[in-house]
């Protein structure tokens, strides 16, 4: 099992960012990753805050000052970009972390943020679906071609491509706290892995023996990745807690309940509050939790 942190980059300075993930990679985490909005209007300022760095140009320059941990996206919005500028940018930090790269991606939920960027709100899953494979188009030859209903292209060269082969994981999220139909039928034809926010383990349970029929019908093989608010306890919580929430028992449990369905990887949102407690969370999971799953 392998462990990734989400890197609250909203209320973070680009130095605390840099110093969580030196730590984390210090400690023996597996990944970093950060999350995406270019506009924050009411709704994500309200829920998150108003801080966010660019996330390509964030793990490019945690990719240079590490040398092991993955550095992911916990998750690009795809249809804030044109997805030829979405596949250069996630190549470069590929190709500038030496293949540590996770391309966590999802179609977005503000709005209004959308209406700002002048972008279709009720598009954004059609246009997901095809900004997808035309990454994977524009991955897969040094002078690709696609024709869609949104973009089409030719008679040009794409370089850098990845250095990850084919192409760096492609982590599928959803909707947080739901199951989302187009997320498990996205992941189960586009994806290689499921990454749902903030699940019961029963909904995990049920997304993914989902996904396992999709992608089995459609002859692929697809993993999971779930990302869930880890909230120890010094105290066991009993009946009614939510998942990876109490004592270390607790939540090494549910650890080992995801592990046993086959998943490989589980991140954690860390908790809010200052760069000190994110760091104790960090350490407490590396040094108690993971040698009690």
């Amino acid at each position: 099992m392998k462990y990734g942190v989400i890197l609250p980059i909203w209320q973070l300075s680009v130095r605390d960012a840099e110093n969580l993930a030196l730590r984390a990679e210090d400690l023996g985490l597996d990944g970093v990753f950060v999350p995406d909005h270019i506009l924050a209007p009411p709704a994500t300022t309200q829920h998150y805050g108003p801080n966010w760095p660019d996330p390509f140009s964030l793990l490019a320059f945690i990719a240079g000052r590490t040398r092991r941990i993955h550095v992911g996206a916990s998750v690009i919005v795809l249809p804030y970009r044109n997805p030829l500028v979405t596949a250069k940018a996630a190549a470069t930090v590929d190709q500038a972390s030496g293949g540590r790269f996770i391309f966590g991606i999802g179609v977005g939920w503000d709005e209004e943020e959308f209406k700002n960027l002048g972008l279709p709100f009720r598009q954004r899953g059609a246009q997901t679906d095809e900004y997808l494979r035309v990454i994977k188009a524009a991955w897969s030859s040094d002078q690709p071609s696609f024709a869609g209903k949104y973009l089409t292209f030719s008679g040009a060269t794409f370089a850098p491509r990845p250095a990850q082969a084919p192409h760096p994981p492609i982590w599928v999220g959803g909707l947080p706290g739901a199951i989302s139909a187009p997320a498990l039928r996205r992941v189960a034809l586009l994806g290689d892995a499921w990454h749902p926010l903030a699940l019961s383990l029963a909904d995990i349970e049920k997304g993914i023996a989902t996904i396992r029929e999709l992608a089995g019908k459609a002859g692929r093989s697809v993993g999971f990745a779930p990302r869930n608010m880890l909230a120890l306890a010094d105290r066991a919580k009993g009946g009614g807690r939510s998942a990876f929430e109490g004592s270390v028992d607790e939540v090494a449990g549910d650890i080992r309940r995801v592990r046993s369905l086959g998943g490989q990887w589980m991140t954690f949102d860390l908790p809010r509050g200052d760069v000190s407690g994110m760091t104790r969370a960090m350490e407490r999971l590396t040094k108690e939790v993971r040698p009690a799953v």
